[in-house]
């Protein structure tokens, strides 16, 4: 297993008994989508949407071809709150959301949901071996900037997401609404790339996109296609999908 030197989390004025995070590598057996979800009090007004939008994605990721297993981890963040509704279940087996699972309050703790989230991620990767392993795809999607978090910040997220995709062949896309997403993206790690601006108007257009990116990724992963081929090749977003997002 390819790793990198470890990362020591802690950083003045926040937690300083973090561990160090080492990535594991991902493999090619299926995927593992984890989804970090906004579920802060500014996702309220377009709280149907969302519900509609992520079981419909949820459905496409189960009816895709030709990309082998997925499975799917759904993490929700709403300060002080980080609730995982499920881990690594098989997609074809996962609950839809509804609205007594998904009730948008509280404020935007992302960074402290993202680490947590690249954690849980590492310890299901290092419970197998190599050859047993999914490949990795962590998909972000916040309405607003981040201003709870307490254990992580910028820094520490970019430094870990880094590794994630060097060392570990993890691959993340971030959505932002409501906030500038390349430069909110940017500053803890996101490739411009696989990051997109959409509008909480647009969601079910939005999710018709994840849609279709998720598949496309899930199909080079298990080819063996890198990460940074993946970013390179702007298998992410194009043109046209960027603009079904804003609705621009």
């Amino acid at each position: 297993m390819q790793v990198n030197a470890s990362i020591n989390m802690a950083f003045p004025g926040q937690n300083n008994n973090l561990s160090s995070f080492v990535p594991t590598r991902a493999g090619r057996n299926g995927t593992l989508i984890a989804v970090v979800l906004d579920e802060s009090g500014s996702m309220h007004r377009c709280k149907d949407a969302t519900i509609n939008g992520f079981n419909e994605f949820v459905a496409g990721q189960a009816a895709a071809q030709g990309a082998g297993e997925a499975f799917l981890t759904l993490v929700k963040f709403d300060a002080p709150r980080i609730s995982t509704v499920y881990e690594n279940v098989n997609i074809k087996s996962t609950p839809q959301l509804n609205s007594s699972t998904y009730t948008p309050n509280g404020g935007t703790n992302l960074l402290d949901a993202v680490g947590e989230t690249m954690h849980k991620i590492n310890r299901f990767l290092g419970s197998m071996s190599e050859s047993q392993r999914p490949g990795v795809l962590v998909v972000i999607i916040t309405d607003g900037a981040e201003n709870s978090s307490h254990t992580y910040n910028n820094a520490a997220i970019k430094s870990m997401v880094a590794a994630a995709e060097s060392d570990g062949d993890w691959t993340f896309t971030f959505l932002g609404a409501n906030i500038d997403a390349f430069s909110a993206g940017a500053a803890f790690g996101m490739n411009a790339a696989n990051t997109a601006s959409y509008s909480t108007a647009n969601m079910s257009a939005t999710m018709e996109v994840l849609t279709k990116s998720t598949s496309a990724v899930r199909q080079a992963k298990s080819a063996g296609v890198s990460t940074q081929d993946l970013y390179a090749s702007q298998a992410f977003y194009n043109s046209t999908d960027r603009s079904r997002m804003t609705g621009g």
